[in-house]
């Protein structure tokens, strides 16, 4: 092999390089790339905003049923619901 195809090539001196034609395909791949990464951070941030949302939901029933005197629904609620985040929180983890 000669010296010059085992050198690294780096990528911004491949785009200088590069005709017109590739130029514009780089530029719409990284365009690409660039709205999935965006769309990628927009669901993970929604998902948290709902996570949110949902989480306070629960404490808020479990406080009103604890605060109406029934204190074994609201105590067996928040446990459950503390059981399924703790599961959802470990499966996360996993991927």
């Amino acid at each position: 092999m000669n010296d010059r195809s085992e050198r690294y090539h780096d990528p911004l001196q491949v785009y200088a390089h590069a005709d017109s034609e590739t130029r514009i395909l780089i530029e719409k791949e990284l365009e690409r790339i660039d709205a999935l990464d965006r769309r990628e951070v927009d669901l993970n941030s929604r998902g948290l905003t709902y996570g949110v949302v949902v989480t306070l939901l629960f404490l808020g029933a479990c406080i009103y049923l604890i605060a109406s005197g029934r204190g074994v629904e609201g105590t067996i609620l928040g446990v459950v619901y503390i059981l399924a985040l703790i599961s959802v929180l470990a499966v996360g983890r996993r991927r």
